[in-house]
């Protein structure tokens, strides 16, 4: 299994997360258009890393990331080592996930 370059983005994603009626967690990153849901908060915060990392290797595999980087108004902390494929890199975007509060359907969606 090859060695994962760690790819630090200086950034951050926001997600406001809210416990569901039947117990469950959800996730909801507007800036992303993004909603997930687990059932623990731990389950849900990993999933947060794991479907950034997710999205930013995509976007770096389809030459988007650049310009996604732009977009956004986030910047790469040190080189991506050249011609890198995107299934050796791990992604480092801090994200905060913020408790809304009791469940409240116009909390657990986009905005």
């Amino acid at each position: 299994m090859p060695v994962l370059t760690i790819v630090r983005i200086n950034g951050q994603v926001p997600w406001r997360c809210c416990l569901s009626r039947e117990g469950n967690w959800i996730g909801v990153c507007d800036p992303l258009k993004i909603t997930l849901q687990a059932e623990t908060w731990s389950e849900l915060v990993e999933e947060m890393g794991i479907t950034l990392n997710s999205l930013m290797r995509e976007l770096y595999s389809t030459n988007d990331f650049d310009r996604f980087m732009r977009d956004n108004g986030w910047t790469v902390i040190g080189p991506i080592p050249a011609h890198e494929q995107a299934e050796h890199l791990s992604f480092d975007l801090p994200f905060v996930p913020m408790v809304t509060g009791p469940y409240d359907p116009s909390r657990c969606v986009h905005q």
